[in-house]
């Protein structure tokens, strides 16, 4: 897709409506080229509570309805292959409001400096404090129950996790 960025915008504004009909929200866009075709890609989360599983049903009635909205736009005349998907179970949390939205979810937390000579930490994001700008994190430590405060600044990477 050749005009992707200055059209990305008009993408958002037809999308954003229709999925908010299903109770979804637009997670990531993507245009890419796979299988000699150009794809483009919008992956989408629920919009009450980021990581709930998504029904089945929803996206493919999503995807639908944004399909003939799109074929409307003038600027997407090019052939291209529409992906609604979910943005999945272990999507990356990509800022600290994405992370306060996230509090008694289960999470994946790589940090810069190790904690109990661990850089990665599974477990319950807790709470979040306003004050102090951080958030308390629950998990187990060879079966001990631990908590670790953390502010958003210590954080490597940090996503969703499904637990076992």
């Amino acid at each position: 897709m050749r005009n992707f960025t200055t059209v990305k915008d008009q993408i958002i504004k037809i999308v954003e409506p229709i999925l908010k009909e299903s109770g979804l929200k637009i997670y990531e866009i993507n245009n890419y080229f796979d299988f000699d075709s150009d794809i483009l890609q919008i992956l989408v989360e629920d919009l009450a509570k980021p990581n709930k599983p998504l029904d089945f049903d929803d996206i493919t009635k999503s995807n639908e309805l944004i399909s003939q909205a799109l074929d409307q736009l003038e600027e997407l005349s090019d052939a291209y292959m529409l992906e609604i998907a979910s943005a999945g179970a272990e999507k990356p949390i990509k800022d600290k409001d994405q992370l306060i939205k996230a509090i008694g979810d289960y999470i994946h937390l790589e940090l810069n400096k190790s904690v109990n000579n661990q850089n990665t930490i599974e477990g319950t994001l807790l709470s979040y404090d306003e004050v102090n700008d951080s958030f308390i994190l629950g998990y187990f430590l060879k079966g001990q129950k631990k908590k670790h405060n953390f502010t958003f600044n210590e954080v490597k990477s940090i996503r969703y996790a499904v637990k076992f």
